[in-house]
Parts: structure tokens; C-alpha cells; sequence
């Protein structure tokens, strides 16, 4: 009797369908994915702020590199302020412009001296760059001549921002001044340039030049100091 028992148990246990079994969850389990729940939540919102942070710190800053040390660079601004800037091998992109067009250049192109517009997130004085673009800096100021060397063709000035700049003059450069009579622009040789004047120039700096603050003039207006004690 005891073995057609067990038998007849083990047939009806093997015959009722699964589905009829009721199986509730345990309050443990109900907890658990609620929590789940939270904390995918909580995974989101951050996510969205740190992508709102890294949109509100993405920027373009551009200077002239300072220094150049592997995968870092340090550059200053025109209004003096220094960054530096952090490069990644496999993320940061390097590009020279020419004109409207842009080509892929790398890494080791860039030289001290070279003047570059980065693109990239900030913090404080450090920019992590996602892109580095290498450009032709033009630089247009006023100031007054201090010195004029006639054997090397170049001419030391101060200008209105009180820095103290050295200006090739190349064959190429376009030089004028003001005639005071008549108050025409009339072209002019580099020998009727004096200490004194006052010039306005549109120069370029050259990469491979280490003075950061000498320029290759593409032309300049001379006004003569006379003009201001007539």
C-alpha cells in the first residue's frame, strides 16, 4: 500500500500543470526591482547633467603655443591669459587650415610659435580638445616707432597695448604714410620711416619665428610725428 501511494503521489504531482502552481513574488524580490528602478533612474539624471555639463563647457579658445611637450600644449591668448591644452591619441583630431579649406595634419606639425584655435571642454585654465586647428594669425595694431634698424629692415614698437613688438619689412610689405600737406596716402620707402611715428600695421606671425612678439608685416600707414606738433 505504501509503494502504490508513493506512486499514485509521484503521477498526480508529474500531471498538474504548472500554471495551475501560484507563485507569488517575495517582498524581497518587489523591493529589489523597485530599487532597480531608482537607481536607473538616478543613472539617467546624471548622465543628462553631465552631458549638459560638457555642452555648456565645450568651447574654442585661441592662442599662440608657448610650449609643446608630448600630447600637451600651452598656449597664450591675444589678451595674455594662458591654457593648456591636453590632447588624446585616439580622440583629438589636428587641422591646418588653408584659406576656406582644412586638411588633416598630426600631431608632431604643431610647433612653438604656431597660432592654433582649440575646441574642446574647459576647466579652469585646462581644456581637454577634441579638435586643434592650426591658422594664420593676423595681427592688426597701432603704436608708436621706437627704433628702426635700416640694416635688417625691421622696426621696434610700442603699442597702444604697451607691448613692445618687433615689425619685419619684407619687399612684399605695402608701405604708406600721410603726407601732412595734403593729408594724401602716399606710397613710401622703408629710409623716410623714423624713430617717433606713428604707424598702423596688418602683419603676420611667422611659426618658425621663437620671438613671440615679432611680426612679417603685410603693410603698414605711417603718420609722421610732425602731423600732431604742426
Amino acid at each position: 500500500m505504501k509503494k502504490i501511494f508513493g506512486g499514485l503521489l509521484l503521477i498526480i504531482l508529474i500531471t498538474v500543470p504548472v500554471s495551475a502552481v501560484n507563485i507569488s513574488p517575495s517582498p524581497n524580490q518587489s523591493s529589489s526591482s523597485a530599487e532597480d528602478k531608482e537607481i536607473a533612474k538616478f543613472k539617467d539624471k546624471v548622465a543628462t547633467k553631465v552631458a549638459e555639463l560638457r555642452q555648456k563647457n565645450n568651447r574654442a579658445v585661441a592662442g599662440t603655443v608657448v610650449s609643446a611637450k608630448t600630447g600637451v600644449f600651452k598656449i597664450k591668448t591675444p589678451d595674455t591669459s594662458e591654457y593648456e591644452i591636453k590632447t588624446d591619441d585616439s580622440l583629438t583630431k589636428y587641422f591646418q587650415i588653408a584659406g576656406t579649406q582644412k586638411k588633416e595634419i598630426k600631431l608632431d606639425e604643431i610647433k612653438t610659435g604656431a597660432y592654433i584655435i582649440v575646441n574642446g571642454v574647459i576647466n579652469d585654465r585646462a581644456i581637454t580638445a577634441n579638435a586643434v586647428f592650426v591658422d594664420e594669425f593676423i595681427y592688426v595694431n597701432s603704436g608708436k616707432i621706437t627704433e628702426v634698424n635700416k640694416d635688417d629692415f625691421t622696426v621696434k614698437v610700442i603699442t597702444n597695448d604697451k607691448d613692445t613688438v618687433t615689425l619685419d619689412i619684407e619687399s612684399s610689405t605695402r608701405q604708406q604714410i600721410i603726407n601732412i600737406k595734403s593729408l594724401e596716402i602716399e606710397r613710401v620707402g622703408f629710409s623716410k620711416v623714423k624713430e617717433g611715428d606713428t604707424i598702423h600695421f596688418v602683419a603676420r606671425h611667422n611659426p618658425d619665428q621663437k620671438d613671440n612678439n615679432r611680426y612679417t608685416v603685410a603693410k603698414f600707414i605711417v603718420i609722421p610725428q610732425e602731423y600732431f606738433i604742426k
